[in-house]
C-alpha cells in the first residue's frame, strides 16, 4: 500500500468533523493573516513614526501590533483544541475499528499474529497516525497557507525579492524530497522493530514463572538487550538523518544562503535610494516567518511518513478477511439439536496432516469423548465443529444441514465450551457468569450456580457474586474457576456442550467434585468431552480414540476394555500398571 493511498482512506475519518475543520480552517487563515500583517506594521513605525518622531504614532501602531499578537494567539489556542478533540474522536473510532475487526478474525488469524503485535497496531500504531490528524496534518496545511500568502506579497512589493525566494524554496525542496524519499523507509523499519520489541515484551511478561522455573532469565534479558539494541541504533541513525540532512542542509540554505543575499540586495537598494530600511526589515521579518513554517513543515513531514507508515499497518489489519465467513442459515433450537455426524473429515494446519477421513456422530443428547496423545487431533475436532477452521475435505453436519451453511454466529450462540485455560472476563463474578448479557436475571444465575456446586464458595467470598475478579480470575483457585466456567456454561443453557481436557489440571479430589458438576451440566445435552484423564470418560455413552489423525478404536468403556488394544492400555499407564 502506498502513501497516497493510505492518505486517501484515512480522509473519510475527517467526514464527521466537516465543521470542527471549516473552523480550524477559519482560525489557520486568521493566524496567517496576523503572520502576514506584523511586519508591514513594524515597516510603519520604522519609516514613518521613528524618523518623524511621532510618539502618537508609534504607540497606535504598537498597540495594533500587541492585537495581532493577541488575536493570533487565541485562533492558534482555538486550533489546536478543535483539533486535538478531532484528533482523539477519530483515533478513538480507528482502534474501535480495529479491535472489531480483531474480534471478526478466525482461530487462524491469531495463530499467525501474536498478541504484542496486535497491541502494537491497535495502540501504539493507531496513536502515531492520532499526531497526523492532531498535529502534523494541520501544520502542513497552515504552513502552506503561510508560504503562499509571503509569497504573493513579496511579489506584490518587489518582483525580485519574489524571485530570490521562490529559487530557494526550489532549492530546498530539491533537498526535501530526496531526504523524505530515503527517511520513509527508515521510519518504517523503525515501526516494525518497535512492533517486534512490543510483541517480545508481551509475550515473556506472560511467561515470566516459567522463565524464573527454568533459570532462563540471562537468555531472555539478552534477547530483548539484542531487540532494544538494533531498534535504538535506529533511532539513533533516523535521529541523525533528521538533524545532518534535514535541519542542519534546511538552516544552511534559508537562514544563511538567503539571508545572506536577501540583505546585499536589500543594502544596494537602500543606499540607492530605491527602498527604505523598514521595508528591508519587513522582508526579512516576512522571510524569517517564511522559513519558519517551512522548517515546521519539514518536521511534520517526516512525522507524518512515520504516522503513514503505521497507517500501512493498521490497514493491513483492517484489511485481513476473516477465514469464517459470519454468513448462512440461521437454524431453529430444534434444528440445533439434531445428530451431528462427521463424514469423512481431513485437515491440515499448515500443510501438515491432524485429522485424515474421520467419521463419527454424536447423537443428540447423548456424551461423545475423544482420547489419544497430544497431537492426536482431538482439539481439532473441537475446533472444527465450532467453526474456528473450516475442513479441508469432509463435511460436519447437523442433521442434515452442513455446519458451513450455517450462520456461524447462529451455531456460537448455543454452543457452550469449557477450556482447561480458563477465560474470565475483566468484571465481577455475576458479571463473568452472565458473560455480560442483560437479558439474564440474578436469580437464574444463582439457581445455575446452585446446581453446579459453585454457589457455596462464591457466599465465602468478601463481596460474594458481587466480588471482583483480578487478571485472568487469580483470587480464585484453578478449582474455583473451572466451577465458575461450569456455571457460565449451564447459565447459557446450551443445546451443544464442548469440554475440552476440563479437569486435566486439577488433583483427585477436585476433579471428584469437578466430575459431580460436568455430569449436571451434560443431563440432556448434546456433549462432545476431549480428556486425558478417563477416569471422567467411563460414562461417555461412546469413546473414539485417535491416534495420529485416524480412529482406531471406538465403542463404550466397557466394549474398549473388553477389546484389550489402545485404550486399554490407556487406562492402564493411568491406572499406575493396574488392572483397570
Amino acid at each position: 500500500m502506498t502513501d497516497k493511498s493510505t492518505f486517501r482512506r484515512l480522509l473519510p475519518y475527517f467526514k464527521p468533523h466537516f465543521s470542527k475543520l471549516i473552523l480550524s480552517i477559519v482560525s489557520m487563515l486568521t493566524v496567517t493573516a496576523v503572520h502576514l500583517a506584523r511586519p508591514m506594521v513594524l515597516r510603519v513605525i520604522i519609516d514613518k513614526a521613528v524618523p518623524q518622531q511621532n510618539i502618537e504614532l508609534a504607540i497606535k501602531y504598537a498597540g495594533f501590533f500587541l492585537v495581532l499578537l493577541a488575536l493570533g494567539a487565541f485562533a492558534m489556542t482555538l486550533r489546536v483544541r478543535i483539533m486535538a478533540r478531532m484528533g482523539a474522536e477519530i483515533v478513538a473510532k480507528i482502534k474501535s475499528e480495529v479491535f472489531e475487526h480483531i474480534l471478526s478474525q478466525g482461530v487462524s488469524f491469531f495463530d499467525k499474529n501474536q498478541p504484542g503485535r496486535l497491541i502494537s497496531r491497535t495502540e501504539s500504531d493507531a496513536d502515531q497516525i492520532k499526531r497526523m490528524f492532531t498535529q502534523d496534518s494541520m501544520q502542513v496545511f497552515s504552513s502552506i497557507m503561510l508560504v503562499v500568502g509571503t509569497i504573493v506579497f513579496l511579489f506584490m512589493e518587489n518582483v525580485t525579492v519574489g524571485f530570490i525566494t521562490i529559487a530557494t524554496l526550489a532549492l530546498i525542496s530539491l533537498v526535501m524530497y530526496s531526504y523524505l524519499s530515503y527517511v520513509q523507509s527508515i521510519m518504517t523499519e523503525v515501526r516494525t522493530q518497535n512492533s517486534l520489541l512490543t510483541g517480545y515484551i508481551t509475550e515473556y511478561v506472560q511467561g515470566v514463572p516459567l522463565i524464573q522455573l527454568y533459570r532462563r532469565e540471562n537468555e531472555v534479558k539478552k534477547r530483548l538487550h539484542d531487540f532494544s539494541k538494533k531498534k535504538g541504533d535506529l533511532d539513533v541513525y533516523a535521529g541523525f538523518i533528521d538533524y545532518a540532512i534535514g535541519s542542519t542542509t534546511f538552516r544552511l540554505i534559508s537562514e544563511v544562503g538567503l539571508l545572506a543575499v536577501l540583505f546585499f540586495y536589500c543594502s544596494k537598494e537602500i543606499y540607492a535610494g530605491a527602498m527604505t530600511v523598514g521595508t528591508m526589515v519587513m522582508f526579512i521579518e516576512l522571510l524569517r516567518q517564511f522559513f519558519r513554517p517551512l522548517g515546521f513543515m519539514v518536521e511534520a513531514i517526516s512525522s507524518l511518513q512515520s504516522a503513514l507508515a503505521a497507517g500501512v499497518r493498521v490497514f493491513a489489519i483492517l484489511d485481513s478477511k476473516p477465514a469464517i465467513i459470519n454468513e448462512g442459515s440461521v437454524l431453529s433450537d430444534e434444528e440445533l439439536t439434531k445428530d451431528i455426524t462427521f463424514n469423512n473429515v481431513s485437515f491440515s494446519y499448515n500443510s501438515e496432516p491432524i485429522l485424515k477421513n474421520v467419521s463419527f456422530k454424536i447423537e443428540k443428547g447423548k456424551t461423545v469423548a475423544i482420547v489419544g496423545a497430544s497431537g492426536s487431533g482431538k482439539t481439532t475436532c473441537a475446533n472444527l465443529l465450532l467453526r474456528f477452521y473450516d475442513t479441508n475435505s469432509g463435511s460436519i453436519c447437523i442433521g442434515d444441514r452442513n455446519i458451513k451453511e450455517i450462520k456461524p454466529e447462529n451455531l456460537l450462540k448455543n454452543t457452550a465450551l469449557v477450556l482447561q485455560e480458563i477465560y474470565l472476563f475483566p468484571g465481577t463474578i455475576m458479571q463473568n457468569l452472565k458473560a455480560f448479557r442483560n437479558d439474564i436475571d440474578d436469580e437464574s444465575v444463582i439457581k445455575a450456580s446452585r446446581e453446579i456446586g459453585a454457589h457455596n464458595f462464591i457466599q465465602k467470598l468478601s463481596k460474594g457474586y458481587e466480588t471482583v475478579l483480578s487478571e485472568r480470575g487469580s483470587n480464585v483457585s484453578y478449582g474455583e474457576r473451572q466451577l465458575l466456567s461450569y456455571t457460565r456454561a449451564l447459565v447459557k443453557d446450551p443445546k451443544l456442550l464442548i469440554l475440552d481436557e476440563a479437569t486435566s489440571s486439577v488433583d483427585a479430589i477436585t476433579e471428584m467434585q469437578l466430575q459431580t458438576s460436568m455430569s449436571k451440566l451434560m443431563q440432556n445435552r448434546t456433549s462432545l468431552v476431549i480428556a486425558h484423564r478417563l477416569s471422567t470418560i467411563k460414562n461417555a455413552d461412546k469413546i473414539i480414540v485417535l491416534e495420529k489423525g485416524e480412529i482406531i478404536e471406538s465403542g463404550t468403556h466397557e466394549e474398549l476394555i473388553k477389546l484389550g488394544k489402545k485404550y486399554y492400555e490407556l487406562v492402564n499407564v493411568q491406572n499406575g500398571n493396574k488392572a483397570p
